[in-house]
């Protein structure tokens, strides 16, 4: 039946056509409210005629509704964009603030060094230094009096260059660092009450002017390097804590203790020390006696805690001569901990590692160098490990070998005057860091470590910060000397000739790559490359359908 227009334009039908609609459960949302509707459209239309003027108070009371939504939504885009600009405003004062405070801070720490100098423009150095003669004349050996003078005008310099605001013996740092540096030429043996006694008052006048030395710290600049170091000295006990206690919330970077054979109170006063600098990064300890395990296990405890130290060294502090055999236990602790190792740098040259030989505990040495090895694999942050020194032999070498084909890391690895340490143990690095047996082998050797052994032939390899260039070398070294026997189509033969073109392209990435780093290493073109494969690859010519 024909449809036909009403006067409201709508299409309507002579009879109604019965379509069920109620019992249709579309779970409500979208669709049901479409039903719903037209439900009422159907229902509107079989009332009667429309209501137009109702129809259109409805529309405009929706749009009045809509309306209203709209200045509600400006309102609060409004107020987003005021927040906006009030905190891009705060941010600007933050800024100012931050900068005024730093300029206070730096007012403040000019005006505390200005402080210490006026206290200080007076004062006098109390204490005597007795000359080598009138100590000799005061029945002491001829050693004793030596180092007693010598120590006491050591004291005594230092101490009247602190009081002036001034860091001793400047000469010897480069650059701008700054540090104090009390050293004493002359070696002694174990000094006497009596000795101690005399140096006493020396001691005291250095540690008292160390301990407000503080503010010439804080005037430097935050990126000068820093340090605190003492050689050949000898410290009882009570100047020892003395000498704690002024070192404490000195804020210096680094912390040097050298042949100072005699020092009491050993590693607690160091872990106590490093608790209270939080900005010591480099820790180097040479020759220190007496250490046992306690103090190992204090001082590593120590290490592992400090938030900003990255750099430490033992030199010799547990060889054969000096009471050692802990430096396999110093090692194990350091690395065989629950705690992460933040090192960077760790220098353990001249420690006897593994000490097994003279011990003749051989399963420690297994234990050791596989520690060392499973620590290396797991490529912690540690990019440079000195081994100098030691006693590491073929099998020690070996098991470094295998961790390195697992640590990008680790860039510089020292294992010079390892006596022990022959050819084959030379060759497994070599392999580690170049395994020439095929491309692959090569592409997935090591190419970060630089190893510095009395072998040049290790030398050779890694020699540039950058990985891929040392990658490309390789790679590029190994297509070059087969290139001499016309040999590396044999190592194509599993690969597929459409690869043909990428396999031109990578001849040309290594040869550029690799003059980036020593271009004179090689003796042949790339193009060389090129013709032989292009020549001599059977597969080739099934590109150019050639039969």
């Amino acid at each position: 039946m024909k449809k036909r227009k009403t006067n409201d334009g709508r299409a309507t039908t002579d009879c109604a056509h019965n379509v069920h609609t109620s019992n249709n459960d579309d779970g409500g949302g979208f669709l049901s409210s479409w039903f719903g509707y037209f439900s009422g459209r159907r229902d509107d239309a079989s009332a009667g005629p429309p209501n137009n003027e109702n129809f259109i108070q409805q529309s405009l009371s929706k749009m009045d509704r809509m309306e209203q939504i709209m200045v509600r939504m400006e309102e609060k885009l409004s107020t987003v964009s005021s927040l906006e600009s009030r905190c891009e405003r705060l941010e600007k004062k933050c800024s100012s603030l931050e900068t005024l405070l730093e300029s206070t801070s730096r007012i403040d720490k000019t005006l505390k060094y200005h402080e210490m100098l006026i206290r200080n423009q007076n004062w006098k150095y109390p204490a005597h230094v007795f000359t080598t003669d009138q100590l000799v004349d005061a029945d002491y050996d001829d050693d004793e009096a030596d180092y007693i003078n010598q120590t006491s005008a050591v004291l005594k310099r230092s101490t009247e260059a602190l009081r002036r605001g001034d860091f001793p013996d400047q000469d010897i740092f480069e650059g701008g660092d700054k540090g104090i540096y009390l050293a004493v030429d002359n070696e002694s043996d174990l000094l006497g009450d009596d000795a101690h006694r005399e140096l006493a008052p020396h001691w005291k006048q250095f540690a008292a002017a160390l301990k407000h030395f503080k503010p010439a710290f804080n005037v430097l600049p935050d990126d000068c390097e820093t340090s605190i170091s003492f050689l050949n000295t000898q410290l009882n006990w009570e100047m020892t804590e003395l000498i704690k206690e002024s070192l404490m919330n000195i804020p210096f970077k680094k912390f040097s203790l050298q042949y100072s054979y005699h020092f009491h109170g050993g590693m607690r006063t160091i872990a106590e020390m490093m608790g209270n600098n939080r900005y010591l990064q480099k820790l180097e300890l040479h020759q220190i006696l007496r250490m046992d395990e306690n103090d190992i296990d204090r001082l590593c405890s120590a290490i592992h805690c400090h938030p900003s130290l990255v750099d430490v060294t033992f030199n010799a502090c547990f060889n054969s001569f000096f009471g050692g055999g802990l430096g396999d236990y110093m090692l194990r602790s350091l690395i065989s901990t629950d705690a992460v190792l933040k090192l960077e740098r760790l220098s353990m040259p001249g420690n006897n590692l593994p000490n097994n030989h003279e011990l003749g505990l051989l399963h420690n040495r297994s234990n050791v160098c596989t520690q060392l090895s499973d620590f290396l694999a797991t490529n912690p942050r540690l990019k440079a490990l000195d081994l100098n020194a030691n006693q590491l032999d073929d099998s020690d070498a070996l098991l470094i070998a295998n961790a390195l084909r697992n640590n990008s890391n680790l860039r510089h690895l020292y294992i010079s005057e390892n006596d022990r340490l022959g050819d084959d143990g030379i060759e497994a690095l070599r392999h580690a860091l170049c395994d020439e047996s095929s491309l692959n082998s090569v592409s997935d050797s090591n190419h970060s470590c630089f190893i510095e052994a009395d072998h040049m032939i290790i030398m050779q390899d890694n020699v540039v910060e950058d990985r891929e260039i040392n990658r490309a070398e390789k790679i590029y070294g190994l297509l070059s000397s087969r290139n001499e026997t016309t040999s590396n189509v044999h190592d194509f033969g599993g690969i597929d000739v459409n690869l043909l073109p990428r396999v031109l392209e990578v001849v040309q990435k290594y040869a550029i790559a690799s003059m980036d780093g020593d271009g004179d290493k090689y003796r042949v073109e790339a193009l060389s490359i090129v013709y032989e494969v292009m020549r001599r690859w059977e597969k080739v010519a099934a590109l150019y359908k050639l039969h």
